[in-house]
């Protein structure tokens, strides 16, 4: 019973994603269809499975889950979701150090959702990508950590603060000192604006390489298993992605210190 279950809900898309759907609530078979794609045919033939393994029920014109169907849901939607994040990036996150995300954060990968791998060409290596510059523009809110200095971040960093975008800011020691003493114009502007907050966490920690969150969007990057960065970045623009990167922004907030 063990594996029927189990291949009942992972050895057909149509099913998994039923299931899914039905955990919003219940559904009538031409809401399924719109959802999920598929011809009325194919999707009865997959609905009458899931009542035979009793992980659905019907009522009138409706699909709903069963308590069983509820129960087992709850399990595998988190392992599900984990699943979509890396399958669909296979060699990016078998190539990252995640030693620096926090287990429970881990353990909610799947919060990310659909993710963009961001790889920048050789000329465009040093900048930003152009999402993050137009949720910049946009945002009242940014969480900000870096451990490795970009060369155009001063002038955005200074720009939100002049902005006075409610803006918090970790940096490592040596990427704050050469802030400090190089870009004096910009860490002033940090310095002086009354919604900046600025933190330095020590190098000899296990970090990522970068993150920030927005109004709209989760940046992520991490050194690879070499301990490289390479500048690909995660992006995405999924509610449950930006809740994961306040989180992780906030571990390391915790063990930062204050500037101001």
């Amino acid at each position: 019973m063990k594996t029927e279950l189990i291949s009942t809900v992972f050895l057909s898309e149509k099913r998994k994603n039923t299931l899914l759907m039905l955990m919003d609530g219940p559904a009538t078979i031409d809401e399924i269809k719109k959802s999920i794609n598929g011809t009325t045919s194919a999707i009865m033939a997959q609905i009458k499975i899931l009542l035979e393994q009793g992980l659905i029920e019907q009522e009138n014109d409706e699909y709903r889950l069963t308590h069983v169907g509820h129960i087992i849901l709850k399990k595998i939607k988190p392992l599900i979701e984990a699943l979509n994040v890396v399958e669909g990036n296979k060699e990016f996150w078998a190539s990252r150090d995640l030693g620096a995300v926090p287990d429970p954060l881990l353990d909610r990968i799947g919060d990310l959702g659909d993710v963009l791998i961001h790889e920048p060409d050789l000329n465009h290596l040093f900048e930003p990508p152009r999402e993050l510059l137009v949720s910049l523009k946009q945002t009242k809110n940014v969480c900000t950590f870096y451990s490795y200095f970009c060369p155009t971040c001063p002038n955005n960093y200074a720009e939100l603060a002049k902005k006075e975008v409610n803006y918090n800011l970790i940096l490592t020691r040596p990427v704050y000192e050469r802030l400090r003493d190089e870009y004096t114009e910009q860490y002033n502007a940090i310095i002086e604006s009354p919604t900046s907050h600025l933190y330095v966490c020590e190098e000899n920690i296990m970090k990522p390489g970068a993150i920030s969150v927005t109004d709209n969007l989760l940046l992520l990057s991490f050194f690879n298993k070499k301990g490289f960065f390479d500048h690909k970045k995660v992006i995405s623009f999924e509610d449950s992605a930006r809740e994961w990167g306040q989180d992780f922004f906030l571990h390391y907030r915790e063990i930062a210190e204050r500037v101001i």
